[in-house]
């Protein structure tokens, strides 16, 4: 049960970029070594506070690590990976901060998802925001999980940071767009014991080829449900509302959800009884393209996660 988008590039927002299929995630890290950076600006002050809390990663309570916009880079299966990491200028380590990924769209880049998402004035200096660039402008969906290159660097990207930042290890999120939402669902499939929530737009999955399946061909995911939430266009003609569905499906199952009620924003509703929240947002009129609240339903759905 596999299904493939045209990779025709489509502009959304700012610059995220059309989509191709779906598939797998990757089991072992790599080993990253100290990646290069060079600092920007960046977000918004936070607090500083007495004590790191708690579900904060090795670096809470350390000595402060750069802010501001910092392009790095780290090997993966023996290739140089660029990505983006945003620290807001008044980080303060004994504060843990939740992470956020955002995943570009097929064609697209990091610095392409960060303009055109912009969570970053929505989260207002409370989180920090990592952006991977795709190798060829894409994700590998398609992999076996042991050679799966993008989820290794999920979580090379993921060590790294948490050993230089506050990082608050309960609440890692991820974000994608297009091509980037099947990835972002990829990662909550195999990586849910890192995962806390994934929210995807005009995206699908997650699918697993060679995956485990219950006895009704349910794809079965590591680590424990994820909360997600799902936001699609009911015109999108290149990811249709077919696949986002299947998307809803999913994790209304894994998280054993039973019945929903209308939320906020209108088209948009909440599922109960689940283990973690799920919530779905259908579009009306709405294409290939990033909806105008994503940006605001994005941050307060992953700020919600506590």
């Amino acid at each position: 049960m596999k299904t493939r988008a045209s990779s025709t590039p489509l502009v959304a927002g700012a610059a995220l970029v059309a989509c191709v299929a779906c598939a797998r995630p990757s089991e072992a890290p790599p080993s990253p070594s100290a990646p290069e950076s060079r600092a920007g600006s960046a977000g918004a002050p936070g607090s500083p506070g007495a004590a790191p809390e708690s579900g904060g990663s090795p670096a809470c309570g350390k000595a402060a690590a750069k802010t501001g916009v910092l392009t790095e880079r780290v090997p993966v299966f023996g290739k140089s990976r660029s990505y983006t990491l945003v620290v807001p200028a008044g980080y303060a380590p004994s504060l843990s901060y939740p992470l956020v990924y955002v995943l570009h769209g097929h064609g697209g880049n990091g610095a392409q998802a960060r303009r055109a998402m912009d969570l970053e004035s929505a989260a207002g200096g409370k989180a920090l925001f990592l952006y991977p660039d795709g190798l060829g402008g894409g994700w590998d969906l398609d992999s076996p999980a042991s050679k799966n290159a993008d989820v290794a660097l999920f979580d090379a990207t993921l060590a790294i940071t948490q050993s230089r930042y506050c990082v608050d290890l309960h609440r890692v999120f991820v974000a994608g767009f297009s091509n980037g939402a099947y990835m972002a669902n990829q990662l909550g499939c195999r990586r849910g014991d890192r995962v806390r929530a994934v929210a995807t737009h005009a995206g699908g999955g997650p699918y697993e080829t060679a995956g485990e399946y219950d006895e009704h061909g349910n794809l079965l995911c590591k680590g424990g449900p994820v909360a997600s939430l799902v936001v699609h266009g009911t015109s999108d003609g290149t990811v249709g509302l077919a696949e986002g569905q299947k998307s809803i499906e999913h994790w209304t199952r894994a998280n054993r959800c039973a019945g929903s009620a209308p939320s906020s924003p209108q088209g948009c509703v909440s599922y109960g009884g689940c283990q973690r929240p799920v919530t779905a947002c259908k579009v009306p009129g709405l294409g290939h393209s990033l909806w105008a609240q994503a940006k605001h339903v994005t941050w307060a759905f992953f700020d919600a996660q506590r």
